[in-house]
């Protein structure tokens, strides 16, 4: 059965005045916790913007006072313009609140048809309201919005963009603009091939060779120098071993730090659990479990990236959907209840900050250290046994269906 909801057409008066809503309270929170001081990786965006008004060199400039460069392709340059030629306070407000709008999404999209059917249209309003307001207790969400981070748009307009019908329109090429503006959503390529999603997986390459098209019409050089220089350099975007990076790497690099052993070792423990989560996204996908499929896959983006952040991990508002999901088909409601409780709990508990970090403090972690130190990782190793022991009960792909709730993969698409 699939997740997705059917979202009906809404009063375009209602949507303004939700949004200026929205952005007030933004504004309102951003002033108490001391905001407009801050935001780091915001201000890197906007440096980026600024650069190119400037018509500057993009990767040898650094921000003032940090020192941190600009590490995106240029594409993403060039869509930050707007936020490049407004005020400080401005683009504050208006990436802050589109973040938050994108958790709504994120949460609409994400639950199924069923569990929104129990309430009439106003309630559904207040329970999405509740749901975004409390997901800012969860560490990736909150250290998002705390660094002005691009995570939650690209991880709706991933999960907006394939959990589409199969026939919609330019599906697909959504998720190649992200690659475009940021590389690591690259593995959901490899999704879109092994489940057969030939338009979605066309679409997409179109949409990143139009965002690398438009960077070498804009910036011709710089664009040259992105993609055979700083492309391959991961150390740019900093330390690999500091606890703030929950992949594989930042794992390996805190065990042996700079020891020949680790590159390889990150390299065959990517290549094994990408194939492992390809595999289990393609029979959750065939099952039309769309938003599982499409969670499991972004396991395999945070683990295999060199440098996946705490902040890249907003997939757990999905990922924790389908482990409620999944729970309750297996054994009931009640034990999904507690899955659901326990999943979000622990990352409301930011338990990546309690051990000793920065400075390479990381590498003389002792073992009871590395247990909070990596929870993220634990979590999600967790949710993929889960997840993967739970779709054994999913229904066998048919060889042909017909109608219109055919799922995408299996319709020759």
């Amino acid at each position: 059965m699939s997740v997705t909801t059917t979202v009906r057409t809404a009063n375009p008066r209602r949507i303004v005045i939700g949004v200026l809503v929205c952005a007030a309270l933004v504004a309102l929170g951003a002033w108490a916790y001391g905001l407009f001081d801050g935001m780091i990786d915001l201000r890197v965006y906007r440096m980026g913007g600024s650069v190119l008004l400037d018509r500057g060199s993009l990767y040898d400039a650094k921000l003032a006072g940090s020192g941190l460069p600009f590490t995106y392709p240029p594409f993403a340059a060039i869509a930050m313009l707007p936020l490049a030629a407004v005020p400080w306070g401005v683009a504050l407000v208006a990436w802050t609140t589109l973040s938050v709008l994108c958790i709504a999404a994120i949460w609409r999209n994400s639950l199924p048809a069923s569990a929104w059917s129990y309430f009439p249209e106003r309630k559904r309003v207040v329970i999405l309201v509740a749901l975004t307001a409390a997901s800012l207790l969860l560490e990736p969400v909150w250290q998002t919005l705390q660094f002005g981070q691009i995570n939650l748009l690209l991880t709706a307009m991933i999960l907006l963009d394939l959990i589409r019908p199969a026939g919609a329109k330019w599906r697909g090429f959504w998720v190649g603009v992200t690659i475009g503006v940021k590389l690591t959503p690259l593995p959901f390529l490899a999704f879109l091939l092994i489940t057969k999603q030939w338009r979605a997986f066309r679409n997409a390459v179109l949409g990143l060779l139009a965002t690398m098209a438009i960077g070498f019409a804009v910036v011709p050089n710089q664009s040259w120098h992105y993609w055979t220089v700083v492309i391959r350099d991961a150390n740019r975007v900093g330390g690999l071993a500091y606890t703030g990076n929950q992949s594989f790497m930042g794992f390996l690099s805190r065990l042996g730090d700079d020891s020949s052993w680790v590159e390889p070792t990150w390299f065959v423990l990517s290549a094994v659990f990408g194939l492992a989560v390809l595999w289990l996204a393609r029979r959750f996908w065939l099952a039309d479990e769309r938003v599982t499929a499409i969670s499991v896959m972004a396991l395999a983006v945070l683990y295999a990236s060199p440098v996946s952040w705490s902040h890249h991990w907003v997939w757990i508002i999905p990922l924790g959907v389908s482990l409620i999901r999944a729970v309750n088909r297996q054994w009931g409601l009640n034990p999904a209840v507690v899955t659901g409780v326990l999943w979000y709990g622990l990352f409301v508990l930011r338990s990546i900050w309690w051990v000793p970090f920065r400075d390479d403090r990381e590498l003389s972690w002792s073992f009871w250290q590395s247990i909070p130190g990596n929870s993220h990782l634990i979590l999600g190793m967790l949710a993929f046994l889960l997840l993967a022991f739970t779709s054994r009960n999913l229904p066998k792909p048919a060889v042909a269906h017909t109608g219109r709730n055919r799922p995408e993969g299996v319709s020759g698409e």
